[in-house]
């Protein structure tokens, strides 16, 4: 794999480079490990404190590079009209560096807060979500950015995604992969019971595409920042929700409906929600990302296993949503 210049090194480049750009010294550096490949380092300056985020060159061959850079402005944008989220540092009029041995990456100042684990975000705290969410919805859309004429997500048939079930329970049966091949039929058998005309009015408009607990963060009860706009593009309003929803509020697999209620609340200060909708964003997300996590290569790491438990979650109650969000009867506890 092409990663340019060896680890090592890479961080002493980037530092004096940051240093001759923007005119700062750094005295102390923490690396943040966190995130797929890229590499981030907070530094501490004598103009204050600064995060570093490196591109990494096999990952970068995934994006479009004029796609970034637009993304990157977008950002500036919404932090200059009050969004929660980090300011990037220009140099000679470009947000994206690249450094004099081809290395991608941004200075932006650092925000401070904590992280949330999955599941454990309070009332209080989604409330206050769904109010910057509901911003952040609204300024994308504002006109500023151009509507595109498809979203990136198509929504597949029916036909098709029972199509590729089936084929994939065929290759459990092949290598003995029984565990995966139940949760495949589990999956199998929601898509035949699912309706798909309730896709019929999605939102398409411009969106983060990666809200989930650790791009977060919290001070208090309040969200203190938005993070990794990378993946921004245009595609469905309700992925950003149903992606949010589940990994804020489903907790030792019961969905707090407290918290959604909080955070359809606070949404609807800043931006329009019914539940309805709400309740079809967290199909959406499940009918997109179902795939995904559940598959016959096991996926690296404790956030794949995590999104598979909720596919999984949301696979076993599809059909129970909509009473689970009628705030007027009794509260209800929905387990495996």
């Amino acid at each position: 794999m092409e990663t340019g210049i060896s680890n090592e090194s890479l961080w002493t480049h980037l530092k004096e480079e940051a240093e001759a750009r923007f005119g700062f010294e750094v005295d102390k550096c923490t690396p943040i490990n966190r995130g797929w490949l890229n590499q981030k380092w907070k530094i501490e300056t004598n103009q204050g404190v600064f995060l570093i985020k490196q591109y990494n060159k096999e990952r970068m061959k995934k994006y479009d590079l004029q796609m970034i850079q637009s993304t990157l402005q977008t950002q500036n944008r919404l932090f200059s009209l009050g969004l929660v989220c980090p300011e990037l540092l220009s140099y000679k009029g470009d947000l994206l560096q690249k450094s004099t041995e081809g290395e991608r990456f941004t200075v932006m100042r650092f925000m401070e807060g904590m992280l949330n684990p999955p599941g454990n975000v309070s009332c209080e705290q989604m409330h206050s979500v769904g109010e910057e969410i509901g911003k952040l919805h609204a300024l994308l859309n504002d006109g500023t950015l151009a509507a595109k004429s498809e979203t990136v997500f198509k929504v597949p048939s029916i036909a098709e995604r029972v199509e590729y079930w089936q084929s994939e329970i065929k290759k459990c049966d092949e290598q003995g992969l029984d565990h995966v091949r139940s949760l495949m039929e589990l999956q199998m058998a929601a898509t035949l019971a699912f309706n798909i005309e309730l896709f019929g009015n999605l939102t398409p408009g411009w969106c983060h595409r990666d809200l989930w607990v650790d791009n977060l963060l919290f001070s208090g009860d309040y969200i203190s920042a938005i993070l990794d706009f990378d993946r921004m593009n245009y595609d469905f309003l309700e992925l950003d929700i149903g992606r949010l929803i589940i990994s804020t509020c489903l907790q030792n697999n019961t969905l707090n409906r407290k918290a959604v209620q909080a955070f359809l609340k606070g949404y609807n200060n800043t931006n329009e929600l019914s539940v309805e909708r709400l309740v079809i964003a967290l199909k959406l997300v499940w009918y997109m990302e179902s795939t995904w996590w559940i598959d016959v290569t096991p996926h690296e790491g404790e956030p794949p296993k995590r999104f598979q438990q909720e596919m999984v979650w949301l696979a076993r109650h599809l059909q129970q949503l909509e009473r689970m969000m009628d705030w007027k009867k009794e509260e209800v506890t929905f387990m495996f």
